[in-house]
């Protein structure tokens, strides 16, 4: 009796690890922002085959707490619907994680049938540092104008890291960028941002679901490190 006990017991254990190493993240870390949320849309779990990650919000002006995946394709799904245990979360987006790095950024917009399109940029990429802006265009207009003193013509679907410049008083930069409708340029922002040392900034041009041309600008915080002594 007491060997079949002891066999069980083991048994169990072994179980346990072999579920935990299905579930266990590999080092990859993935944050989310959204340009807009799809009408009624409650909490999402990252999902990767039957295991599903712990429930958490999409947010609008900011990154979503990291979220560890075990695999480089998952899907984002609605946990809305996962009351029943026995029901699979409705899917929402799949991603696909580039093969180099391990940390990343993924921005939603609202897709057809209350679904995502995921955009995913690399939270290790060295060429988007201190101050830098990431400009990615997803809309099917060119969009035109100034950051600063730096022209920037984003193509439908490009991208482009921008450095701007500041003012003399080195606090503040303009801002103005719009498209072309017939031989009118639209404005889309016309202001003045501030320069900040200790974050990087996501700019999202979008199509909002009655057709207009938005945008969605979200800071990610960057610890300055130290000199060293």
């Amino acid at each position: 009796m007491l060997r079949l006990l002891i066999i069980l017991l083991c048994f169990t254990f072994v179980s346990s690890i072999q579920a935990a190493e299905e579930i266990a993240p590999k080092g990859i870390k993935v944050r989310f922002f959204a340009a807009a949320l799809n009408e009624g849309q409650g909490p999402v779990c990252t999902t990767v085959g039957k295991a599903q990650g712990p429930e958490f919000q999409i947010p609008t002006g900011n990154l979503s707490r990291p979220q560890g995946v075990s695999e480089r394709n998952f899907v984002l799904a609605s946990a809305s619907s996962t009351k029943n245990p026995s029901e699979l979360p409705t899917p929402l987006v799949e991603v696909h994680l580039p093969d180099q790095g391990n940390d990343f950024r993924v921005l939603l917009v609202p897709a057809a049938n209350q679904t995502y399109k995921a955009v995913v940029i690399r939270g290790d990429d060295s060429k988007f540092r201190h101050g830098d802006f990431f400009f990615i265009n997803l809309t099917n207009r060119q969009i035109l104008g100034a950051i600063g003193s730096v022209r920037l013509d984003l193509k439908p679907g490009s991208q482009e890291y921008v450095r701007p410049s500041a003012d003399k008083a080195g606090e503040f930069f303009g801002v103005k960028l719009g498209y072309r409708e017939g031989n009118e340029l639209m404005p889309v922002v016309n202001s003045g941002w501030p320069i900040a040392k200790d974050n990087r900034t996501y700019v999202l041009f979008f199509t909002t679901g009655d057709g207009r041309i938005s945008y969605r600008a979200v800071d990610e915080f960057m610890a300055i490190e130290a000199p060293a002594p």
